[in-house]
């Protein structure tokens, strides 16, 4: 503008026989035509020429944080535990919680074939390899339980939490010595075990049917008093050994020999969970499982417990809107806090986020299987509160692919921490971040 007025002037002032009596009109008509130019220079350029666009071309980008949420705590007893993975006996005992006890079922395998010797049995040994063991102290007494199943176990059946194992035969009681991490615990059976193994010795060859109708499981379970212990074991390829054996010594033309049994990382095991949960501090106790009550506050428990159920049913309504892009839609899940029990340091490090098909089968959240990292379930000590994002699993549920806008929070088998959070009428409480874009 500062040039255009210049330019004008010098103009005018090389113009030959002009007077100052023409220049009152001149002003005024150049004072019009600067006003009008800072008019057009003002304007929003972003606007300028938006009546001659179609509105097909425009986007509406919207965000709220006000989507409701409904938790709820929710307990299902035949949740599928056959991670072939971990093996977990003993149990452990929670205020908020009550007692968990834990115990398994696995195969044992053969490592060699009977060298088809006569034998004497010297001694029986049972031997396992703890990758972590929790609550041993020195006033408990720890007695292990061994059975003989009857059902055969296989990688395409599904095992159950609560499934309760077929016992069959009875093969002893025994206290535990003390149990360390990294170290093995060798516990000296009755002879009468090995005799029972090796009953007909022309099953134990590599190309008999040993596990599938010999022997078909040992079931182990321990019994704690006064405290719990809790022992894991590595059951993955990754192990540097075995997670348990048990081994027959024996004597043959007056030469000492061994004979093992063995859960190698190729054997089926799984699993199995009871939660006593009225053994609970009556103060803390748990008093709202299965029944839809929106508590103030849920929770979530190892070693499938119980685990959180969250509704949201104001996100129906999109499902109406035509090209509809979901930017962000994020969980807050802020936790509560004792002081005492419930602190930053016992907070699970990940909690994850599944949902339920239509047939009601469990299903990871499609967010985790971008990246976990994406998916977050982190806590973060800050705030006091976990994120999960969920963008994927919203977008698959306004787009019709998925049926239900309900998702559950629940806690891998590698966690042992717990977690309570603060729900519905609780403040803070669950809330969904959601932000879309309609194009």
């Amino acid at each position: 503008m500062t040039f255009m007025t210049n330019s004008f002037w010098n103009l005018q002032n090389k113009k030959p026989g002009i007077t100052r009596k023409g220049a009152p009109s001149t002003i005024l008509t150049l004072s019009a035509l600067l006003t009008a130019a800072l008019l057009s220079c003002s304007q929003d350029p972003v606007k300028i020429g938006i009546d001659l666009l179609p509105d097909s071309d425009f986007i509406d980008i919207g965000s709220t944080d006000t989507v409701s949420i409904k938790a709820y705590t929710m307990y299902d007893e035949l949740s599928v535990s056959s991670d072939y993975t971990t093996m977990i006996i003993g149990s452990l005992y929670n205020e908020y919680f009550g007692t968990t006890y834990c115990d398994f079922v696995t195969q044992l395998r053969l490592t060699d074939k009977w060298p088809a010797k006569p034998y004497v049995i010297d001694s029986v040994l049972l031997t396992m390899f703890p990758s972590d063991v929790s609550g041993d102290d020195s006033t408990s007494v720890h007695r292990i339980r061994l059975c003989e199943t009857g059902t055969k176990l296989t990688d395409t059946a599904e095992y159950y939490a609560g499934q309760d194992p077929d016992t069959i035969k009875f093969l002893g009681e025994y206290v535990l010595p003390t149990m360390k991490a990294g170290t093995p615990l060798k516990v000296k059976l009755d002879n009468s075990v090995g005799e029972y193994l090796l009953r007909d010795t022309t099953k134990l060859s590599r190309g008999a049917p040993f596990y599938e109708d010999y022997f078909k499981g040992l079931y182990c379970m321990i019994k704690s008093s006064p405290n719990p212990v809790l022992v894991v074991m590595d059951a993955s390829e990754r192990a540097s050994v075995d997670p348990l054996g048990i081994t027959i010594f024996y004597k043959s033309d007056t030469l000492r020999h061994s004979y093992s049994f063995v859960a190698t990382p190729r054997a089926v095991n799984y699993n199995r969970f009871t939660h006593d949960r009225s053994t609970a501090d009556p103060a803390k106790q748990i008093l709202h499982v299965n029944d839809l009550v929106a508590d103030t506050a849920v929770f979530v428990q190892t070693y499938n417990g119980v685990y959180v159920k969250l509704d949201m049913p104001t996100l129906e309504p999109f499902r109406d809107v035509d090209n509809l892009a979901v930017n962000k839609a994020r969980i807050i899940a802020p936790v509560i806090l004792d002081g005492e029990i419930l602190l930053d340091k016992t907070m699970p490090q990940r909690v994850y986020v599944r949902y339920r098909d239509a047939d009601g089968k469990v299903q990871v959240i499609p967010d985790y299987l971008h990246d976990i990292s994406f998916m977050d379930g982190t806590y973060y000590s800050d705030n006091d509160y976990y994120i999960f994002n969920i963008t994927t699993f919203v977008q698959k549920y306004l787009d019709g692919e998925i049926e239900e806008p309900s998702v559950e929070l629940f806690l891998p088998l590698t966690s042992t921490r717990n977690a309570v959070f603060r729900a519905n009428a609780n403040e803070p409480a669950f809330k969904l971040e959601f932000a879309y874009t309609i194009f």
